[in-house]
Formats: C-alpha cells, structure tokens, sequence
C-alpha cells in the first residue's frame, strides 16, 4: 500500500507504538483524531488498541474507516465480491468530465490556463469513469457506506500511484513521468483482522477534543507551513465525490476553512494549547518533529502546563517530497503528557 503524503508515519510506527505500551497497554482505547494516512491507527490496532481515528479532512477520514472497520472483505453482494466489483470498475468505459478537463494533459480548464498536466488523459477519463460509477452504486444503494470508503479508498490510491507529481498535489510536473503513463488500476487490498472495537469520525480535533472518552490520544498535528488541504485537494475531491471551482495554475478546491492554526508559527502553540485544554483524558502523545513550527522549549514549556512531560527521541532519514533522500538527519520526538 502506497501513500505520498506529508508526515507519514510508516516508517516511525512502531517506535511509537513500542513508547505508548509501556505507558498504556494493548486492550486499552486511544484516539488518533488527526489521523492522516491512518498508519499510527492501524498499528494501534495491531497492538491491540481499540482505537478511534478522525480527521479534518475526507479522504483521511475514507483511509481510517478503510483500513479500520473493514476487517475484511465487505461482500458486495450486488457483484459477489470485493474482487469482482474491481473487476467491473476497471472495464468502466472512459468519460471526459471533470478530471479531463481540470487535470489532464488534453483538458481545458475552466479559468482558461493551460492544461494541467497532473495525469495522462486517457487516466484522467478513467479516472473520471470509476468516480462517476461508485457515486452511483451509492446513490442508488447497491453498496452500503463501509463498501463505499472502501472503493473511495482503492481509487485514491490507484489514482496517487499515476498521478504526475514530485509528492504532493500543490502543483504538478512540467512533463508526464513513466509513472503517470501507466494505466491506473484498481487493485484489490490486504485487511487487517484486529482485535479491538474501533470507530472512525470526521471533523476538526478542535471540535472532537472534548468528547474523546478515551485512555489516551495520541496527536500528530502539522509541523510545516504547507496546508494539507491545498496540497492534497485531488485526494480530497476524490474522497467528497464533488466538482469544485478548480482555482490559480495548480487548480487547488477552496481549502482555506480547513485551513490548519498548526501550520503557522504565529498561531501554532495556541492551537496546542487550546486542543489540550480540551482534552480530558489520563495520557496524551504528540508527535513531533524538530523542524516544527514550534521550538522544543517553547514546547516544552507549554507541555509542562497540563502535566508531566516525558520526552522520547528518534533521528530519521530527511526525505523531499518526491521520496529521495536528503543529506542529513531530522529528530522525531514523542511527548507523552500524564495529565493533571
């Protein structure tokens, strides 16, 4: 399974998870309400967490319930299976509609730019062809809502695979890559048989933070400037299944309500300090990175006002957007806050 996106944390997963058990152990409940990719929830679940995932924007939210609830293959009784209703999307016959037009090599956007060269055309109608299709199948009740993710779901990440990107949808490429001319396919997925009872939400944690009735969170908030609204609008325009007014060069949706206080230096310490606030359970731990908005001792301090603060530590390959090493070593640190 291959995810582009900002902050993954594939790769730190299970030295998270290795921290937050000596703290609390497998059985308990903990929330991951800024879930992203959903990797940290899944592996919570395979330690045997009963968790629940959540995520301000949509396609987090289809990632979460995906690779959570749907312990495996729902049954598509309308196709008699996972498989072969895969089958039928990828022998959907191509349509020239809105990815075409917005975000095709061949297409005419709207504002009158040049094309937008994020997929090939023929991908671009595929694209638009399959979208289209899982629309229907639930408007017209054929496939209930956890089938429903899970096609969301395998067409996100078919698409992200083609997609004509360095690693993020703020912009595109200046030429098609191989990778972008290769034939998208929807491809059948592993499921996950967990142990725990798990439930997934959708909003900001701004709002969610009070109800958690949980044992612990564990928070991952934005460390950089760059918004995953506007960097990953495809993703989310895919996910809410809708044909926004695709705005500037890069197309972006109207992102800026869903804009986050954490990518900004101005306003990232106060949205720490407002979720915490919020937060009434025994144990919280944040995810962090050294190149954070916020400095480790501001922090720190601010940590320091809910409870005892423990400080964990691991260096990690630097990496671009695009996947390739960069020179040197970043530091990833998990606080862990008993709180008062």
């Amino acid at each position: 399974m291959s995810f582009r996106y900002l902050g993954n944390k594939t790769k730190l997963s299970e030295w998270i998870i290795e921290e937050i058990s000596r703290v609390i152990p497998a059985g308990s409940s903990i929330a991951d309400p800024m879930c992203g990719t959903a990797s940290v929830s899944l592996a919570l679940a395979q330690a045997g967490y009963s968790v629940t995932a959540a995520d301000a924007l949509a396609f987090p939210v289809i990632h979460a319930r995906s690779r959570l609830l749907a312990k495996q293959a729902p049954a598509f009784k309308a196709f008699g299976g996972y498989d072969k209703v895969l089958n039928w999307l990828n022998s959907i016959p191509p349509i020239e509609g809105y990815f075409f037009r917005e975000f095709s090599d061949a297409g005419c956007p709207a504002n009158g730019r040049e094309p937008r060269l994020y997929f090939s055309a023929s991908n671009a109608t595929r694209i638009d062809g399959m979208r289209l299709s899982i629309r229907d199948l639930a408007i017209s009740g054929k496939i209930s809502k956890l089938e429903h993710s899970l096609l969301l779901h395998t067409l996100i990440l078919a698409t992200n695979k083609v997609a004509n990107i360095s690693g993020t949808y703020g912009y595109f490429l200046k030429e098609l890559s191989k990778n972008a001319m290769r034939p998208i396919k929807l491809e059948s997925l592993p499921f996950e048989q967990t142990p725990g009872c798990h439930s997934v939400q959708e909003g900001p944690i701004e709002k969610l933070a009070p109800n958690l009735c949980v044992d612990a969170v564990y928070l991952d908030p934005p460390y950089t400037k760059r918004q995953y609204a506007g960097n990953y609008h495809i993703l989310e325009t895919l996910a809410q299944e809708d044909e926004p007014i695709a705005v500037g060069d890069g197309g972006l949706r109207p992102w800026k309500e869903q804009a986050s206080d954490f990518c900004y230096k101005r306003t990232a310490g106060k949205a720490f300090r407002r979720v915490l606030k919020h937060l009434n359970v025994p144990h919280v731990f944040i995810s962090y990175s050294q190149d954070g908005q916020v400095q480790e001792d501001e922090l720190l301090s601010l940590l320091n006002d809910f409870g005892k603060v423990t400080v964990h530590e691991q260096s990690y390959n630097r990496y671009r957007s695009n996947g390739r090493a960069k020179e040197g070593h970043l530091m990833e640190r998990l606080y862990h806050i008993e709180c008062n």
